[in-house]
């Protein structure tokens, strides 16, 4: 008797088995998602966004669609955390430093000078805080999906160079609302101003505020070279990023579009974090070639604006309680020599 025929057959039926078993089913409840984003097109945590969307289409064989909206589309940032919370929008991407007023635990990834590289402040979230944090998130009715690495953040200003602690003296310096941020600069004897992102250049223009603060690739995407003169490399906080679904939306599908989501997910912070450091470490000269003056702070003036936020951490730790600030702290010695 020829087995042969048989054997094709029954090779090729484990073959589809294996297949219906890694794929999401083309009959699969469709879902429809709206995604909401603070960034511009060309930033990286919106090309993160991007493949998200892609990766996400092809691993649910399109019964998951999502649409982007970067760039404040559909409102401004703080707008985007009530419309993600309350399902208005299905998902955004944004600053945690928006989303502190929802989960204050989140300010633990943002204090002064807790890291001095990208690796650094990767290893420092990937080390628990991050699953910490999207528990406190959960609770909230959000879930994280991934943290994308958004980099150092600097200061610029129209007054004068930055280059000691005493130059910050005053400067009514833009910040998100984070009460890291608001703290930081009180200790710097600056003027922390919280404004939209969305309305932040048009401030830069009309002397609203003496200065921002912001990574590199920000500010070439946001074109704030044609609104400031003074840039220097404070490095003050390595700012996050997250990915972030609203609960309800997301325990909608079925088990295999949640994996479908998760995998997605997984695959665009992985791009988006290799994406940002790489764009980083060009965009300070973009920013000079544009006619930005630029000042050096050595090791030794960081460490003096470090030693002048140490009270910081202490102010942190009264808010957020010893837990979050014991998990960072700890993360931070974990992480030194990285």
């Amino acid at each position: 008797m020829n087995y042969r025929p048989l054997i094709k057959c029954m090779m090729l039926c484990a073959a589809v088995s294996l297949l219906a078993g890694n794929a999401v089913s083309a009959k699969e409840t469709k879902a429809h998602w709206r995604a909401s984003g603070s960034y511009p097109e060309g930033h990286s945590t919106t090309k993160g966004a991007k493949i998200f969307k892609d990766e996400t289409a092809a691993l649910s064989n399109g019964s998951i669609r999502v649409d982007l909206f970067p760039n404040n589309t559909l409102g401004g940032a703080l707008e985007q955390v009530d419309q993600l919370r309350t399902n208005q929008i299905q998902m955004a991407w944004g600053s945690i430093g928006f989303y502190d007023k929802l989960v204050p635990e989140l300010g633990a990834a943002i204090l002064p000078f807790a890291a001095t590289s990208p690796e650094q402040a990767i290893c420092q979230m990937d080390s628990g805080l991050g699953k910490y944090l999207e528990d406190k998130m959960a609770e909230k009715g959000v879930l994280v999906l991934g943290w994308a690495q958004v980099g150092a953040r600097h200061i610029t200003n129209n007054k004068r160079p930055i280059k000691s602690v005493a130059d910050m003296e005053g400067l009514k310096i833009r910040t998100l609302p984070g009460e890291a941020w608001q703290l930081t600069f009180r200790a710097l004897h600056a003027n922390p101003t919280p404004i939209d992102i969305k309305e932040l250049y048009q401030a830069l223009q009309q002397g609203v505020v003496d200065g921002q603060e912001n990574p590199y690739d920000n500010m070439v995407v946001r074109k704030f070279s044609e609104v400031q003169k003074y840039l220097s490399n404070s490095g003050h906080f390595y700012d996050w990023a997250a990915y972030m679904v609203n609960k309800s939306a997301f325990e909608k599908l079925s088990a295999d579009q949640q994996s479908a989501v998760r995998k997605a997910a997984a695959k665009a912070v992985a791009e988006q974090r290799a994406t940002s450091i790489r764009e980083n470490k060009v965009a300070r000269d973009q920013l000079i070639k544009e006619g930005m003056e630029y000042h050096e702070l050595t090791p030794a003036d960081l460490a003096k604006f470090r030693e002048a936020t140490r009270s910081v951490y202490e102010q942190m730790r009264k808010k957020l309680g010893d837990e979050a600030m014991n998990m960072v702290e700890a993360g931070i010695k974990k992480c030194e020599g990285v």
